[in-house]
């Protein structure tokens, strides 16, 4: 082992936003990971490398930022992969990773090939969680490419030497896996901007809905709730949801489009609350940055982040698919300016001190130095 610990991250890092000549690797990749970066920029005790591997990388190129060290490296495109194994993308990984030789291997996401470490590398690894695509197709359908890679998941468990999970919803999905799997919790952390708004109420009450049209988000339970006669004087605002879509919605419902950073900060700001109606989700950082700002949340019993939210005190945690349990919670949570402003300042401050970069990559090298000394 090295003088300085070093590490090997693995995942689909935002390379875009601290190198142009990516710019199309910026807006739909996970935003923790960027946080986990600018964290790392004051952890001198550690060598930090990550390793990101994509079709838009034609050669091989090493690129150094805030002390950390990024080895970008050509990748096939995903269906090729896919339908090989990733047996090419893993080569060239394991290769790198042969030429850094890191203390630990630490990659994210079993929906992507980068996971596939865990069973390639001989060494200490560390398996984060991002989302679950068997958890989410036994509750809703999935994409076939999705329900395809969802046949790799459980192996890749199964080797994982640890895993971090970002909530215990995640966890218990692990365990029906991998029952005696080593699993530690790790909350990652909501983007800075949402801690510094201040919440100014738009005088008609409104609720946010932020995701994507894909069946385990469930917008058509909150389209049909808000449809219903009883919440015609409340907005429903869908960012992520292009306007072409449910053409015959009622003039309540909102749909927004993809939305950029400040509008979305904007549409936070002025909210009455967040909805949330997945069917499953191991950790929605989109409750993670309502609570962070201040907005009370309604979500169901099958995402992660609950943790985050208090019975009656912060939000509302319904069964998934109870649309008068909605309905009734919307109502409450848009009773009045005052409900919504209090609500949402309930345990605000914790949610910002358990969510900040600060706590994230303190945890992770806790974590770090639990693996390198097993």
């Amino acid at each position: 082992m090295s003088m300085k610990p070093r590490i090997a991250i693995i995942g689909d890092f935002p390379i875009g936003k601290i190198y142009s000549k990516f710019p199309d690797r910026v807006s739909s990749y996970p935003t923790w990971l960027f946080n986990l970066y600018k964290g790392f920029a004051t952890a001198q005790d550690y060598d930090i490398h990550w390793i990101i591997a994509d079709k838009q990388i034609k050669e091989k190129e090493v690129y150094r930022s805030e002390n950390q060290t990024f080895h970008l490296l050509p990748a096939t495109s995903l269906t090729v992969g896919l339908y090989t194994g990733y047996i090419l993308n893993r080569w060239r990984i394991m290769r790198c990773i042969k030429s850094i030789r890191p203390d630990i291997v630490h990659s994210w996401g079993t929906e992507r090939f980068y996971s596939f470490v865990t069973k390639d590398f001989n060494g200490k690894t560390l398996l984060s969680i991002q989302g679950l695509l068997k958890a989410y197709g036994q509750r809703a359908r999935i994409s076939p490419f999705e329900k395809k890679h969802s046949l790799y998941e459980d192996g890749i468990i199964r080797a994982a030497k640890f895993i971090t999970t970002e909530s215990p919803w995640a966890a218990d999905r692990v365990r029906e896996v991998a029952p005696h799997a080593n699993i530690m919790h790790w909350e990652y952390a909501a983007e800075e901007e949402f801690s510094l708004i201040t919440r100014e109420l738009e005088e008609a009450p409104s609720c946010l809905l932020i995701g994507n049209n894909t069946p385990v988000k469930n917008v058509q339970l909150a389209i049909k709730a808000f449809s219903n006669s009883a919440l015609k004087h409340v907005k429903l605002y869908l960012a992520g949801i292009p306007e072409s879509s449910y053409p015959g919605r009622t003039e309540n419902i909102i749909p927004l489009g993809k939305l950029d950073r400040q509008s979305l900060l904007s549409y936070m700001k002025k909210t009455w609350a967040l909805v949330h109606t997945s069917l499953a989700d191991t950790g929605p950082t989109v409750v993670k940055e309502a609570r962070v700002a201040g907005l009370p949340v309604i979500l169901t019993t099958d995402c992660g982040s609950k943790q985050h939210v208090d019975e009656g005190e912060s939000g509302f945690i319904l069964q998934p698919n109870d649309e008068q349990a909605l309905i009734n919670a919307v109502l409450k949570l848009t009773e009045s300016k005052n409900v919504s402003i209090s609500m949402g300042a309930h345990q605000r401050e914790q949610c910002q001190e358990k969510l900040s970069i600060k706590t994230m990559v303190s945890r992770i090298l806790e974590i770090y130095n639990l693996i390198i000394s097993n």
